[in-house]
């Protein structure tokens, strides 16, 4: 969030420096940088923009970066991973919050019908397979567990104990770590990574079929009377392999406005989708040719999402906030990296464990363009078409208020009485980045922002009790 720069908020030196470079135009370029929200690689650009009217075509008033100072504007780069762009991550953050929201609630203000509210819902995390075995911290009600102390082999075919007595701590670097690299399965690990994306869309494919099967239809009078819909995040877990958190609900066949019929309720669902989990496979083509059948884990869990008095809709929002937080995540989780690798002697220079090396190679064997995401290429939140709002939907609502209180714009159309203005950019690319005062500045505005707000209380715990 964005707020007024003032100068007691910029440091002197920092507003030398930019005096001496723009002159007149600092407290623009202060400015410039404010309304960007103190974004860390803002995208500079020159031009100008022409207010017509609709009806004449007539120039009605022009706008342009060269005569005024700093000759340039900026733009919020928009990139969503939070290790990249706090400011930009966290804006994106709340479009998922209100997308994924919006589809678990309703709203009518985002063009979502409330009556989504009372459609059967479950909340579903699908997991990776076992690639070999690897440190992990166990958390229960006891406290913290010790990580593998009673395997039933002692050593491995190398040589190497597959026990591990240890309490983890949370910041243990061991986490996630094989206990024996030469038995793990990283090949495996890389290409299940990119099959996850047709792994899914199998998933969702077959989904129907379970559903009538338990419902005593057939799948064509099955989708007569019901529609799938759902929202979905990719987490990486800290092995380096991606799971799956999704919310899936069922519309009727004519979407969200309508219920669906059949007796569908959220138990049915989760049994559906269970099932569904434990059957349904792709089989692929590795990289030494042979075929391998990718599957969805052992460890799987789905849960519905009812509404309780008590509560009312803090499990919605519980959820609404678990996925939009993953959203805004990368490959880092795993010990991948956020940005893409173009030479493969980058994977023997950066700092990474030897295990995320080793996963990281293999994936470059597989798909060397996604080789930094260890292998997984799709989209870390995507949805079905008819689950909610989209993306470009809230972007264009946050445009509009932006236009609103331009008073450029304001005053064009305060003249232009009874006609439509339209306006026509023109811009080109003039760099991007900031100089080290300009990040300095952007650091003050970032830590003067409030703090966002969020749901409140531990989100995981009210998770537990769905």
């Amino acid at each position: 969030m964005a707020v007024p720069a003032s100068p007691s908020l910029i440091e002197p030196a920092s507003l030398a420096v930019l005096s001496r470079r723009y002159g007149a135009g600092a407290p623009s370029v202060v400015e410039l940088i404010r309304r960007t929200g103190g974004c860390t690689s803002p995208i500079r650009f020159e031009g100008e923009s022409v207010a017509v009217s609709s009806r004449t075509g007539a120039v009605l008033a022009c706008r342009s970066t060269q005569p005024q100072a700093p000759g340039f504007v900026l733009v919020a780069c928009g990139n969503r991973r939070e290790s990249r762009c706090p400011p930009c991550s966290e804006r994106y953050r709340r479009d998922a919050y209100f997308l994924v929201a919006a589809g678990l609630s309703g709203s009518e203000a985002k063009g979502v019908s409330a009556d989504v509210a009372s459609h059967p819902l479950v909340f579903a995390t699908f997991t990776a397979p076992s690639f070999g075995a690897v440190h992990h911290r166990l958390v229960d009600a006891g406290g913290v567990g010790r990580c593998r102390p009673h395997e039933p082999a002692g050593t491995c075919e190398h040589g190497v104990s597959l026990r591990c007595p240890e309490r983890h701590a949370s910041d243990d670097l061991r986490i996630g770590q094989a206990l024996c690299p030469d038995c793990y399965g990283y090949e495996a690990a890389a290409l299940w990574n990119a099959s996850l994306g047709a792994l899914w869309r199998r998933t969702i494919t077959y989904l129907p079929r379970e559903l009538a099967a338990l419902s005593g239809l057939s799948v064509a009078a099955l989708r007569s009377q019901v529609r799938v819909a759902y929202a979905k995040v990719a987490e990486f877990q800290a092995r380096g392999a991606v799971h799956v958190h999704a919310v899936i609900r069922l519309d009727g066949p004519h979407g969200p406005a309508t219920a669906p019929a059949c007796g569908a309720t959220a138990q049915r669902l989760a049994g559906a989708v269970a099932r569904t989990a434990a059957r349904v496979a792709v089989t692929v083509a590795g990289p030494d040719g042979r075929e391998l059948v990718i599957r969805w884990g052992v460890h799987f869990d789905v849960r519905p999402i009812g509404r309780k008095a008590n509560r009312g809709d803090d499990d919605r929002t519980a959820v609404a906030g678990y996925l939009a937080k993953y959203a805004t995540k990368d490959a880092g989780a795993g010990g991948g990296l956020d940005r893409r690798i173009r030479v493969k002697a980058v994977i023997e220079r950066a700092e990474l464990s030897d295990h995320a090396r080793a996963l990281m190679r293999s994936a470059w064997t597989t798909n060397p363009r996604w080789a930094h995401n260890l292998g997984f290429r799709g989209h870390f939140l995507t949805k079905a078409r008819r689950y909610s709002v989209t993306f470009a939907a809230l972007r264009a609502v946050r445009a509009q208020y932006r236009a609103k209180a331009d008073p450029w714009l304001a005053q064009v159309r305060a003249k232009a009485i009874g006609d439509q203005v339209v306006v026509r950019r023109s811009f080109n690319y003039a760099g991007s980045g900031l100089s080290p005062a300009e990040r300095a500045v952007a650091a003050n505005v970032r830590g003067s922002a409030p703090a966002p707000a969020r749901p409140q209380g531990n989100r995981d715990s009210r998770l537990a009790g769905l």
